[in-house]
Parts: structure tokens; C-alpha cells; sequence
């Protein structure tokens, strides 16, 4: 009973504070975007993104993004309510489910939502309990199977700390320069092999950490 309570505490917590909070806190940051074309040129041609970044990085996107009407995957234990909570403050649309519980219901719904409707869904393809910076395939069967683009994401900051959680979160201090950078969409063909499905999954991850790589670059003076 005491744990029930106390969830449905930092549910109501999470609803109530969370938004006005990180809305208090983006305004002290300095955030330049770099590449943003990519999502105006995908959303011309009428292409229905999958943005995609490490789980590290989470913050940045929640706060550029808002009310965009973004579907998000996120996980069915305690700390997805919570995060689907403060993502529905947002304008964010929730999808519950991954790799370790409801996946495939998950996927069978952004699948039949992506191939019928105007739908974008964000991912952390490491997510949620990693390894740390390593794609899983399921991402780019997605990809293959509704024909829609991947767009990369990259977060870099000039004062951070990290957490020691397994996918070290980075949080940026308040009155930071920030970079958040796109990359040029990826395409995946359709009906891939095995081998094709490993190719592109480490082709992702590769990618993104190189990505990563750049958004510094960009940020150093």
C-alpha cells in the first residue's frame, strides 16, 4: 500500500511541477540547432520521421520538439509512467511497450499507425536498459517496413555532469551552450535479409556515435 501511494505521489508530482520546472530551466539555456532542414524537407515530401537518439540525450529533444503531436516509445515499468506523464505535459503522445515488456504490441501499433496516418514516433534505440550507445534492430525493421526515414540526433553542452545510471544521462547545467544537431535522413530498403538487419543496425550505431562526435565539434568556440 505504502508503494502504491508513494507512485501515485510522484505521478501527481510529475503532472503538476515537471513542466513549469524544465520550462524554467530551457529558458536559461542557449540552444543552437544545426541540419533542422532535414525535418522540413521529410515533412514536404509528406514522410512520416523516425527521429532517433541516444537514451542519454532525452532531454534536449523533449524540450525543442514540443507540441509537435510526437509519438514516443516508452517502457511499461514505473519510471516510463512517470516519463509518459511529463511527456503528455509536453503535447507528446505516448506508445507503451519495449524490448524487455509489451514490444511487440508496440510495434504492431506504430506499424499499422505509420502505414495508415500522419504519425512520427521518437526513439532511444539503446533504450530502456541498454547496453549503453548500441542500436537494437527492431528501430530499422520499422524503418524497412513502413518506408520511413530515420532522422539522427546529436546533444552537446559546455557544462555537464553524468549521472552513474547504465546510460550515464547527461545533465546539462542551467545556463549552458547547447547543440542539438540533425543528421540527413535514413532510408532503409524494404523486406531486408538477416544480414541486411545487422548491416543497418550497426550502420545506426555507428552513425550516431559519429553524430555525437560532431555535435562537440560544432560546439567548441
Amino acid at each position: 500500500m505504502k508503494k502504491i501511494l508513494r507512485e501515485k505521489l510522484i505521478i501527481f508530482l510529475a503532472h503538476i511541477i515537471a513542466k513549469p520546472l524544465l520550462l524554467a530551466y530551457r529558458d536559461t539555456l542557449s540552444i543552437k540547432l544545426y541540419n533542422r532542414k532535414y525535418i522540413k524537407e521529410c515533412r514536404e515530401r509528406g514522410e512520416k520521421i523516425i527521429y532517433t537518439f541516444w537514451h542519454e540525450n532525452m532531454i534536449i529533444p523533449l524540450l525543442v520538439h514540443e507540441k509537435q503531436g510526437i509519438h514516443v516509445l516508452v517502457s511499461r515499468h514505473f519510471d516510463g509512467d512517470v516519463i509518459a506523464t511529463i511527456l503528455k505535459t509536453f503535447g507528446y503522445l505516448s506508445i507503451r511497450g519495449s524490448s524487455t515488456r509489451g514490444g511487440r504490441k508496440a510495434y504492431q501499433d506504430m506499424k499499422s499507425k505509420m502505414n495508415s496516418d500522419w504519425f512520427e514516433i521518437a526513439f532511444t534505440p539503446d533504450g530502456p536498459i541498454g547496453p549503453r550507445r548500441q542500436a537494437k534492430a527492431g528501430l530499422i525493421r520499422l524503418a524497412s517496413e513502413t518506408g520511413s526515414p530515420i532522422i539522427q540526433l546529436a546533444v552537446a553542452a559546455n557544462r555537464t555532469l553524468r549521472l552513474n545510471s547504465w546510460d550515464r544521462l547527461l545533465l546539462i547545467l542551467p545556463f549552458s551552450r547547447c547543440i542539438l544537431i540533425y543528421k540527413e535522413p535514413l532510408y532503409i530498403p524494404a523486406k531486408l535479409t538477416a544480414n541486411e538487419l545487422h548491416y543497418f543496425t550497426k550502420k545506426l550505431t555507428e552513425e550516431t556515435n559519429q553524430l555525437e562526435e560532431e555535435a562537440t565539434k560544432w560546439l567548441s568556440p
